[in-house]
């Protein structure tokens, strides 16, 4: 090491002095985040190759105090006046604020994905519909109530499986979940694609955003 900067510094918790004429390794201690081995420094491999490097993801900067921080950074070859390799420089940067919101997400995604499997794989029809009415999800079960496919349902008005002498139940069940009310085992008939009306159990709740 011949130098530091002062942010380098601060995420290695090495002083510019301290850390002078030390090998690399010891003072930029990197790992892999899932296996917790040891990670060949992108330096090394600049150094070698004489090329550009980047370092892989979920990589983790050890400090000097033990402090563990999730870092991206890549080292670029310096060359003398003849283009021999002759040092490296190494920039990274804490990205711990985008892996806390690529770890929040990927949480999310997961609760998604797991909520679509129970939804899919439930029995009940279970239909989720804008607050204009429009259709936008049309499980099996509903596939199998009502007669209509996923694909011929969607993007339609609820009132395809709403008889039409019960339309103004749908305005009775828009305004109720516009207030963010949830209404619960509402007893009323429905219709099928073939034209049969059957008798219906809903429950209707509405989805809320952050806000």
């Amino acid at each position: 090491v011949t130098y530091l900067n002062r942010v380098a510094e601060s995420l290695t918790g090495w002083s510019h002095q301290d850390a002078l004429e030390q090998p690399l390794d010891a003072v930029f201690r990197i790992i892999n985040e899932d296996t917790r081995r040891p990670v060949e420094s992108p330096a090394t491999r600049a150094l070698r190759q004489g090329i550009v490097v980047g370092l892989a993801n979920h990589t983790l900067l050890v400090g000097k105090d033990g402090v563990e921080r999730p870092i991206d950074d890549s080292a670029a070859p310096i060359r003398d006046d003849n283009g021999v390799v002759s040092g490296c420089v190494l920039i990274f940067r804490d990205v711990s604020e985008r892996r806390q919101w690529e770890k929040r997400e990927a949480a999310r995604m997961l609760s998604a994905r797991l909520l679509a499997s129970i939804v899919e794989s439930s029995d009940d029809a279970i239909i989720s519909k804008t607050l204009d009415g429009v259709i936008q999800s049309w499980n099996a079960a509903a596939e199998r109530l009502f007669g209509y496919t996923s694909s011929e349902a969607i993007g339609r008005h609820i009132s395809l499986v709403i008889p039409p002498d019960r339309i103004a139940e749908e305005d009775h069940i828009i305004a109720t979940l516009k207030a963010g009310t949830r209404i619960e085992h509402f007893e009323t008939e429905r219709m099928r694609k073939d034209g049969q009306r059957i008798l219906v159990s809903l429950t209707v709740s509405p989805i809320k955003d952050d806000d």
